[in-house]
């Protein structure tokens, strides 16, 4: 069964592009997909989705690392840096003929 990971970071003023490109040079090869979703101002939700639990766990170090590294341009939400979920697809829509 497939997992899905969300994501939102709110962004410091002034930090939008250069986060952006952080988010970008992460390495994704262990997600099957991600997609980023710029909800307004500043605002960003990650959705990445995963073969299983093992693929996750196995992007959890380096995504720590990767959220230590962009810190600096996020603005905490209470004393998290971000608002995160993961959970099992329950089900899916995708229609396998369409890319």
């Amino acid at each position: 069964m497939n997992v899905v990971s969300v994501v939102k970071f709110k962004v410091k003023d002034g930090f939008e592009d250069t986060f952006l490109e952080a988010l970008k040079s992460y390495d994704y090869s262990n997600a099957i997909s991600s997609k980023t979703l710029l909800l307004g101002e500043n605002e960003f939700v990650t959705i990445s989705e995963y073969a299983s639990i093992d693929a996750i766990g196995d992007d959890e170090v380096t995504g720590l690392e990767w959220l230590d590294s962009v810190t600096h341009m996020l603005e905490y939400s209470g004393e998290s840096r971000t608002q995160a979920y993961s959970g099992l697809v329950a089900f899916d829509t995708r229609n396998p003929d369409i890319n």
